[in-house]
């Protein structure tokens, strides 16, 4: 007879996405996109090299720094941001560290770049407005049991950093996905159920369409167990 609500934990792996990021270096990235848009990404650095995960960063022009977004870097230092073909203008900043503003050309390609944050004084601040951009905290997706049993196929998670939204899918890019409301349980529709492995990932987001910040976990990859149904 089958155990009809059999709770399996699952092992968790993280695809080798961050490793990949990464890889691109101060000599940027080239990539075919049109003329009128593209990405400026930042790999921040402390001075003995290691990556500063949760620096403020905003993209935008002189007297509106964050016109263009904001994020926060990721475990990797990273945070990639949607541009114009326009000169930028980039404003780095993390407690303790001494925040730096730069000013980069057009480019009609997406550009990584690595920047190095020493120690000491504030310096220059990531501001929407009057408002230190000190938003909302790195989301870690700490364990993820998977819950079957003969109605439904679900995911009870242990997440950390107050994430508001959630996405899964079977592609790790995510493309049949749209963020969902955050629930400590997730019930999984039967398409998703009967894959043997699916994505997963969280965000928390703040703001409205003319200023907002953003902050989001790692993907995430689950091992669903192995249904007839």
């Amino acid at each position: 007879m089958k155990d009809n609500n059999n709770k399996i934990n699952r092992r968790v792996r993280k695809p080798l996405l961050g490793c990949m990021l990464s890889a691109l270096t101060v000599a940027g990235l080239s990539a075919s996109l049109s003329a009128n848009a593209a990405q400026f990404g930042l790999r921040v650095l402390d001075q003995s090299g290691m990556a500063v995960s949760g620096a403020s960063v905003c993209v935008g022009l002189p007297g509106n720094y964050k016109q263009f977004g904001s994020s926060f870097t990721d475990a990797e230092g990273l945070a990639i941001i949607d541009v114009p073909n326009v000169p930028l203008v980039v404003t780095v900043s993390k407690t303790r560290f001494s925040g730096m503003r730069i000013s980069e050309p057009a480019r009609g390609f997406t550009m990584i770049k690595e920047v190095v944050l020493s120690e000491g004084l504030p310096g220059p601040r990531c501001r929407a407005g009057s408002t230190i951009a000190d938003g909302p905290s790195l989301i870690n997706v700490e364990h993820v049991d998977v819950i079957a049993s003969a109605d439904a196929t679900s995911l009870q998670l242990d997440v950390t950093g107050s994430p508001s939204h959630y996405r899964v899918s079977s592609q790790s890019e995510f493309y049949d996905a749209s963020w969902q409301p955050y629930d400590s349980r997730i019930i999984l529709p039967l398409s998703l159920a009967r894959q043997g492995q699916i994505f997963l990932q969280m965000r928390r987001y703040e703001g409205n369409s003319d200023s907002w910040l953003e902050a989001r976990s790692s993907v995430v990859e689950v091992l669903l167990p192995l249904s007839d149904r």
